[in-house]
């Protein structure tokens, strides 16, 4: 890549080139039988160049020497044609990288008949624990990527990981009762999928799905399941603690450093090498360091994440959390793999101490959430009614309140915690909150 550093140099004052290669098989499920199984490889390589603070970008599908030489010259016409960005200082240089992780190698050559075998046997677990139950939706995938990013900054950095996935979708019919669609997954940096547990814990879900209870208006402890908990904080309380938000003022914790915003049972932070992260990344989507960033501890407020732009706008240093978009080219500010630190009790034994609540394995409705301000309004489905320390049915019921106010009634967070992969990963225990206002839902 020094060869082509040097002759992008020709054109720009700085030069960066990314180069993705990925691997993806997946296995798709449709009511109970597999609909489709598929290979993809590609090759991306991003060109983007500054001349007179003009950002030039160009994006091709190989690595091919003469092909980035073209690209080089398409992006030095496209900076020709933009306004200088008078924001602009540099691209970033290399930083200190933690060691690189160990991979596991055989997702680099997984096959899709492994895939089809976990699906398979999901599909014939569900149906022997239930037979009133349909595999309505879901999937097994594995991806591999492999990444470098070098700049005429001196970055030169490379790495490969992977990771595997499986999800079902569950919905059961039973006596004239269609559950809603139960959703359950397993996502891990390996191969050593849980397909059973899968199973057993969609299919407890759907037999609880069965008993369709009511619900009033009332304040009552809700537990949120991870999946709920990662639907509701990605729209309204992530976006809120990137740097841009802070220098634009549309952050509502502007100002907020040291001051309580939860309660004390959260504590939340940033770090791929987390050990149950699916994507431990040593460095961010433009060649800086990750590295473990603190959030929120003991419901304190710690403080913003930044990638190479803004932190040079705003006059610190990024934090490693610029994330690369591969069909733009560019980089914005995003989180890597949050993590809610765990507790001390069991979600068993937290559901044993609520006398009457619910517990809420998915919302929806989350996106409409205001990250200006925290306000949201959802409609917990699917929930389950929660009587003398047991799950007794199903619910449907609208909560909206403020994601600051809602942090600072937890009271509990369970030792159990789960991965969730979605724009990144999530990694969340079951949480507790007192006290929460709810809508049934007729």
């Amino acid at each position: 890549m020094e060869e082509l550093i040097k002759y992008g140099e020709k054109f720009f004052d700085e030069l960066e080139i990314v180069v993705q290669r990925g691997r993806d098989v997946s296995v798709d499920v449709e009511l109970n039988e597999i609909s489709m199984a598929s290979t993809r490889t590609n090759v991306v390589t991003i060109i983007r160049g500054i001349k007179d603070k003009r950002i030039g970008i160009a994006i091709i599908d190989t690595a091919d020497k003469e092909e980035v030489k073209k690209a080089i010259e398409s992006a030095a016409k496209m900076a020709k044609l933009n306004n200088p960005d008078e924001k602009w200082h540099s691209l970033p240089s290399p930083g200190k990288y933690r060691e690189k992780p160990k991979v596991n190698e055989e997702l680099k050559e997984v096959s899709p008949d492994k895939l089809v075998n976990f699906v398979l046997e999901g599909i014939k677990l569900a149906k022997e624990k239930d037979e009133h139950i349909t595999v309505a939706g879901g999937s097994a995938g594995a991806s591999w990527v492999e990444v470098g990013i070098y700049n005429s900054q001196g970055i030169s950095v490379t790495q490969e990981f992977g990771h595997s996935h499986i999800f079902f979708e569950f919905v059961g019919k039973k006596e004239g009762v269609v559950t809603p669609g139960i959703f359950e997954f397993d996502a891990k940096d390996n191969l050593n999928l849980d397909v059973e547990g899968v199973v057993e814990k969609g299919v407890q879900k759907v037999q609880w799905a069965y008993k369709v209870k009511e619900a009033k208006n009332e304040e009552v402890p809700i537990i949120f399941g991870p999946w709920a908990t990662s639907g509701l904080l990605f729209y309204t309380l992530f976006p809120a603690f990137s740097g841009e938000r802070l220098v634009k003022k549309t952050t509502p914790l502007a100002d907020k450093i040291g001051e309580s915003i939860a309660s004390e049972v959260i504590t939340m932070y940033d770090d791929t090498f987390h050990e149950l992260s699916i994507a431990k990344a040593v460095f961010d989507g433009e060649g800086v360091p990750t590295r473990k960033t603190m959030l929120i501890e003991k419901g304190v407020f710690k403080g913003f994440v930044w990638d190479n732009y803004w932190a040079k706008v705003y006059g610190t240093e990024s934090t490693g959390h610029g994330q690369r978009d591969w069909r733009g080219g560019g980089v914005s500010i995003g989180l890597n793999t949050v993590v809610i630190e765990e507790g001390k009790k069991s979600l068993e034994d937290i559901i044993g101490e609520i006398k009457h609540g619910y517990f809420v394995d998915g919302v929806q409705g989350a996106h409409s959430s205001n990250p200006d301000n925290g306000n949201f309004a959802v409609t917990a489905n699917p929930a389950y009614l929660i009587e003398d320390g047991e799950i007794v049915g199903s619910s449907v019921f609208l909560i909206a309140g403020n994601i600051y106010e809602l942090l600072k009634q937890a009271t509990e967070v369970s030792k159990e915690q789960r991965a969730l992969p979605a724009m990144y990963t999530v990694i969340t225990p079951y949480i507790k909150f007192e006290n929460v206002k709810i809508a049934g839902k007729k």
